[in-house]
């Protein structure tokens, strides 16, 4: 078993976390397109540029 250098496991750990976080994006964008209405999606994206403009 090759020794591992304490950046190696934070690498391994970031590279680890990274896929997750994007799998679970990923998971959340389709599950909240697939099955939310159009009109909530719309509603939220209209109040947030409101606050923003």
């Amino acid at each position: 078993m090759p020794h591992l250098s304490p950046m190696s496991w934070i690498l391994a750990i970031v590279s680890f976390w990274m896929s997750i976080s994007v799998l679970a994006s990923t998971f959340w964008w389709t599950e909240n397109h697939s099955f939310l209405s159009k009109t909530k999606y719309n509603i939220s994206s209209t109040e947030f540029s409101w606050k923003w403009s």
